[in-house]
């Protein structure tokens, strides 16, 4: 399990602990309930502050400045996030489907926004496991936001997923040997406005 995953459970664990201390320390259900509301909304947006923002923008900073590389070690990471998916993408998995004779639904669509359908336990519909080792079934047509990562698009900016197990300080491809191994350049430069 992640270690902000970690964090925030245990959090919660350490606000539902404040708020029985309160309560049998004489505070009155209605005070309790109300610590426990706010400790959590804090824990939440602690972690995601930091995570999500200071340490995923940090990230990003030492990958494309050469600090930090990144190789994958196929650990699946990538596949339990939300693949948004754009009108290219959309065309060649709608495309493989009607190839494969998948009939389920594969995309999901709110207003002008897709991608890809996840399960139940979060993750991606294509990933499959060969024994233990996770598996992209469309590893091949796989969306640039699979391509892109652990690189993550944030509005007009980039961010690095700060858990993904293939950055290394010595090891894997530099910031631009990534956008060129993944054929992500263009994309990166058109929509983003990077490098």
């Amino acid at each position: 399990m992640r270690l902000d995953r970690i964090l925030l459970r245990c959090g919660y664990s350490a606000s539902a602990v404040i708020a029985a201390i309160a309560y049998f320390s004489g505070q009155g259900v209605a005070n309790s309930i109300a610590l426990l509301v706010a400790s959590v909304i804090v824990t939440r947006v602690s972690i995601y502050l930091y995570f999500e923002r200071y340490l995923a923008f940090r990230s990003f900073e030492d990958f494309s400045s050469g600090k930090v590389r990144h190789e994958c070690v196929a650990c699946g990471a990538s596949c339990h996030l939300r693949v948004n998916l754009g009108r290219d993408d959309v065309d060649r998995v709608l495309q493989y489907a009607k190839e494969n004779g998948i009939d389920e639904t594969i995309i999901e669509r709110r207003g002008n926004h897709h991608w890809l359908k996840r399960r139940k336990d979060g993750a991606c519909i294509f990933l499959k496991y060969e024994g233990d080792k996770p598996r992209c079934s469309i590893y091949n047509i796989r969306p640039i936001a699979c391509r892109l990562y652990p690189l993550i698009p944030s509005g007009t900016r980039l961010r690095v997923d700060p858990l993904c197990p293939g950055l290394s300080k010595t090891e894997g491809h530099t910031f631009k040997e990534h956008l060129s191994t993944q054929n992500v350049g263009t994309y990166v430069r058109k929509v983003l406005g990077k490098i």
